[in-house]
């Protein structure tokens, strides 16, 4: 399975280094972070580090429906010429969905992507609304607009997190996906939470539910099962559960709002600005990320390192994109520990990980180590739910 970065604010040498190092495969590229007239000269210099790496770009056509307003922060998305303000009652009309698809075409056909990610709208609620059957309809003609340069075509499913709290809806959504005539190569899968900024210091525990996690493992499984190939956004230390139900690539990024995806990072805080989160090592042990004064843990539970080349990287002063750059090699490896020819050994290989991560959280407090304990306790259950709610909805 392979990991990309997910492309954003201040990306500096980030990618170039992750692609140089071979700790990412490929790059999301976002148009909000990337003016039209520096992304064919951005996608060639990555081609260039790695020949073979997956460089595709993300239009963000779902931040159309707040362009314009007062609030909105959409960057260099009103540099490129497709994103305007297309209503939800004429998105109703096929002809205006396909006229919304051709703009997006017209934009990007000419850059030297790997293949093209074809735009879609945000579904904020539910699988059986009128959004959905508005994504249904550009899934649906995603792959005739888009096959005309010869590149694979991904199709967007980008839905909010509470729609997936209600299975037999989304089981309906992806019937009505796999019956179609026309067939995108695969799926650009986005899960949305709450508001979250790049200044964000939040665990991804603060965001997970068992269902939901379930919910994203049972999308990408049907949808492998059916032959798509699904490149998962935004998803973090939640890949190596996305790997074991088929993804065939997922991505993260460097700042909280790269990590968890949000509708909210197109909208402008009234807060201010404050200080940026601290950096962070993602512990494969814990499944989550601890501050670098939280590394002398290892003296204890010496498998909180990770044993992997970026740890000596947290000796002295540490970087940016060193972080970056731990965080891709710890999720890439926490990948390939879970591979196996059975889904059954993977679940049961996650279910393992939990387990060992739970028990160095007991270890740490029997040491009178309680910060967060509680917190990151209720978070692990809820990764263990998850599989047993992806096992359910899978019939495994």
């Amino acid at each position: 399975m392979k990991v990309f970065a997910q492309h954003g604010h201040q990306p500096s040498d980030k990618i170039t280094g992750g692609l140089t190092e071979g700790v990412i495969q490929g790059a999301i590229l976002s148009a909000r972070y990337l003016p039209p007239d520096r992304a064919i000269e951005k996608i060639n210099e990555l081609t260039a580090i790695q020949p073979g790496a997956e460089i595709v770009l993300d239009s963000e056509f779902y931040a159309s429906r707040l362009f314009g307003t007062p609030n909105a922060q959409i960057g260099s998305l009103e540099k490129w010429s497709f994103l305007g303000n297309f209503r939800r009652r004429d998105l109703v009309r096929s002809q205006t969905v396909e006229r919304a698809l051709r703009t997006v075409f017209d934009s990007v056909a000419h850059l030297p992507v790997t293949a093209h990610i074809a735009p879609n709208i945000y579904i904020s609620q539910s699988f059986d609304s009128m959004e959905a059957g508005i994504a249904l309809n550009f899934i649906e003609r995603s792959n005739d607009t888009f096959a005309e340069t010869g590149l694979p075509v991904y199709a967007t499913i980008a839905v909010d997190c509470k729609a997936l709290l209600s299975p037999n809806d989304f089981l309906s959504f992806l019937n009505d996906i796999t019956a179609m005539e026309s067939r995108p190569t695969g799926f650009y899968l986005i899960v949305g939470g709450g508001p979250i900024t790049e200044r964000s210091d939040i665990a991804q525990s603060e965001l997970m539910d068992a269902n939901v996690l379930g919910g994203w493992m049972m999308l990408n499984y049907a949808l492998r099962e059916n032959g798509f190939r699904v490149i998962n956004g935004y998803s973090d230390v939640l890949s190596p559960f996305l790997t074991v139900a088929g993804a065939a690539a997922c991505a993260t990024g460097w700042w909280s709002n790269l990590r968890t995806f949000s509708m909210g990072r197109y909208v402008r805080s009234n807060a201010a600005g404050g200080q940026l989160p601290i950096i962070r090592y993602l512990s494969k042990l814990l499944l989550n990320r601890i501050k670098r004064d939280q590394l002398t843990f290892s003296e204890i539970i010496p498998g909180i390192l990770n044993g992997l080349p970026h740890d000596m990287d947290y000796d002295g002063e540490t970087s940016r994109t060193t972080e970056a750059l731990q965080t891709w090699e710890a999720i890439s490896s926490l990948n390939n520990d879970v591979q196996s020819s059975s889904i059954s050994d993977a679940l049961s290989t996650l279910d393992n990980m939990v387990t060992q991560s739970e028990a160095a959280y007991s270890t740490l407090n029997s040491y009178g180590i309680s910060a967060g304990h509680e917190t990151s306790l209720e978070y692990l259950e809820q990764l263990r739910g998850g599989v047993e709610v992806f096992r359910k909805l899978a019939e495994i």
